[in-house]
């Protein structure tokens, strides 16, 4: 049995989602100095409809390889749930003691996901990050069919 949950299948087809978005060196490099400004351990820009992985920028190297597949699985989930009672997914904020997760609609067609394991990092200062970094990302994640609308 396969699904698009197959780790091979999902990275397959987020390396296909890479390739349409014109310019990912440039998004790399964004979220890289996005990450740094944000104080940020973590960055990812996930596609909207499939949470498929478009980019990232990691300053820890993690033990799982498939972390973004599973977190991609709990956003859908949790987006079906909504959806089921009506609701419309925007973001969602997870806290513990050892870290804090952000992911938040970031332009037309993404969401990214900040992680911040410094404590003296605010929430607020997080979600602020993210929302004055929206209109930056525009000009980097637009399709070139976006671009000229």
């Amino acid at each position: 049995r396969t699904s698009i949950w197959d780790e091979t299948l999902y990275k397959a087809w987020s390396e296909i989602v890479c390739q349409l978005i014109p310019n990912v060196g440039s998004v790399q490099e964004q979220l890289s100095a996005f990450c740094s400004l944000c104080g940020a351990d973590e960055v990812v820009l996930f596609e909207k409809a499939t949470f498929l992985v478009i980019s990232h920028f990691t300053l820890t190297e993690h033990s799982d390889v498939h972390r973004f597949e599973k977190v991609s699985n709990i956003i859908k989930q949790f987006k079906l749930s909504c959806s089921k009672s009506q609701a419309n997914f925007q973001s969602f904020h997870v806290q513990n003691s050892n870290f804090s997760a952000f992911i938040d609609h970031f332009t037309t067609n993404t969401y990214v996901m900040v992680i911040v394991t410094n404590p003296a990092i605010q929430p607020a200062a997080t979600l602020l990050n993210i929302q004055k970094a929206q209109k930056h990302f525009l000009s980097f994640v637009q399709t070139p069919s976006e671009a000229s609308s």
